[in-house]
C-alpha cells in the first residue's frame, strides 16, 4: 500500500470540450486549479477544490434563452459562448486496486458553478451583409451542486510525499445554467501533482 497521509494538496490542469445536447457542438476549453483531499479510510477520500475552468461551446437557438435585454433577434443561428467559471467539486474517491507505488479510483460527486465572466454571439445576416450580435455578462448567477460528476483514475507515487495522477471525467447537467440557460456537459481528463500532509 502506499504511503498513508491524512491530508493531500494539489495542484491540477485539464484540458476538456463542452457541449449542449449533441456532441457536434463540443469546443476545447480547459481547467486549472487547487485541489485538497482528506482520507477518510485507507481506501476512501473525501475531496474538493477550487477550480478557474474556461468554457467554450456552440449551442442552437432553440437551446438558447437569450436575456430580454439583449433584443436579439427570433430565428434559427448557432450561439457561440466562451465562459470563465470557478468550479467548485466536492466527490468520493474509492481506490479500487492500492498498491505500494500505484493506486487506480474511481470517483463521483456534485460540482457547484461561479459564472464569473460569460461572452455570447450570432452571425445573421441583414441585406445580404454579414452581422454579429454580441452580449457579456460579469458575474452572474451561481448554481450550488449544478453538475454531476463521475471520474477514474490512475495515481503514481514519486517518493514518499509527492505523486502525480491522470484522471478522465465527466460533468453531466442537472440543471440549465448561465444567461443562456443551457444544460452544459463536459468532458476531458485532469492531470495533477500532489502532496501528501499529516502522515
Amino acid at each position: 500500500m502506499a504511503p498513508f497521509y491524512r491530508v493531500v494538496v494539489g495542484v491540477a490542469a485539464a484540458p476538456s470540450w463542452s457541449a449542449v445536447r449533441t456532441l457536434n457542438t463540443a469546443q476545447l476549453g480547459g481547467n486549472l486549479g487547487l485541489t485538497l483531499e482528506y482520507r477518510l479510510t485507507t481506501r476512501l477520500r473525501l475531496r474538493t477544490g477550487l477550480v478557474r475552468s474556461v468554457k467554450r461551446y456552440e449551442a442552437a437557438s432553440s437551446d438558447y434563452t437569450p436575456l430580454p435585454a439583449w433584443n436579439w433577434r427570433p430565428g434559427n443561428y448557432e450561439v457561440y459562448a466562451n465562459c470563465r467559471i470557478t468550479e467548485i467539486p466536492l466527490d468520493l474517491r474509492y481506490d479500487v486496486v492500492s498498491k505500494p507505488t500505484y493506486s487506480v479510483f474511481a470517483g463521483a460527486g456534485l460540482t457547484s458553478l461561479l459564472m464569473r465572466h460569460e461572452q455570447y454571439a450570432y452571425d445573421y445576416q441583414v441585406n445580404g451583409q454579414n452581422r454579429t450580435a454580441a452580449a457579456k455578462v460579469v458575474n452572474g448567477s451561481n448554481y450550488a451542486f449544478g453538475l454531476f460528476t463521475i471520474s477514474t483514475g490512475v495515481e503514481r507515487t514519486l517518493g514518499s510525499r509527492w505523486s502525480m495522477q491522470a484522471e478522465p471525467f465527466l460533468e453531466l447537467p442537472l440543471g440549465s445554467v448561465g444567461a443562456g440557460k443551457v444544460r452544459l456537459s463536459s468532458a476531458g481528463a485532469s492531470f495533477s501533482l500532489k502532496y501528501g500532509l499529516l502522515r
